[in-house]
């Protein structure tokens, strides 16, 4: 739900600069809404056939889509909307514990994006999108197994969070999850 989490996804998305534009929480979800600015690095070719164009870091591409990222708990969703139009990426995901003690965890998704309007572009652009795609999950999937190992290093969560978002989302948490059990003595 923070942007720090974006950063961690530079070396496949290039250097962009998040402007928050809101939130929203309500019983059971924690809503954040972002625009962005490339400011270096090429645009993925993923990224090109999601929004159907190539964009440079020029000011005509600043801060013209708007990403809404939506905790219901246990789902997140992520959807980047151009203007007025149908959103051109609608993403569900969940991140589910393998284990007990929840060492790792497996993420499942589903992707929608806008057809594109020339016929069987998504159909060729597929594979690249898939690979995209993929390393994007498997970056999130080691960003929640490197938080879920630092907590229980820590014996806790030790942050001074001070972004409203990220302390919606820690209530929305307490409201809903269910505590690990008790470890056992072996």
């Amino acid at each position: 739900m923070d942007m720090n989490h974006q950063f961690m996804h530079m070396k496949q998305m290039g250097q962009m600069r998040p402007r928050f534009l809101g939130q929203k929480r309500e019983a059971g979800l924690v809503e954040a809404r972002y625009s962005f600015a490339r400011t270096s690095g090429k645009q993925p070719l993923g990224e090109a056939l999601i929004f159907g164009e190539r964009r440079d870091s020029s000011e005509k591409f600043q801060h013209r889509d708007v990403m809404t990222i939506r905790t219901e708990y246990p789902y997140q969703t992520l959807r980047i909307q151009t203007g007025d139009e149908d959103p051109v990426m609608d993403l569900w995901i969940v991140y589910t514990p393998q284990d007990a003690e929840e060492l790792t965890n497996r993420t499942f998704g589903l992707l929608s994006v806008k057809r594109p309007k020339m016929p069987g572009v998504l159909e060729l652009a597929w594979p690249f999108l898939v690979a995209f795609t993929e390393r994007i999950f498997a970056e999130d999937r080691e960003i929640v197994e490197l938080e879920q190992n630092a907590w229980r290093e820590l014996g806790g969560d030790h942050n001074v969070e001070v972004f409203p978002v990220i302390n919606a989302l820690r209530g929305l948490l307490a409201e809903c999850g269910v505590p690990p059990a008790p470890a056992k003595n072996a």
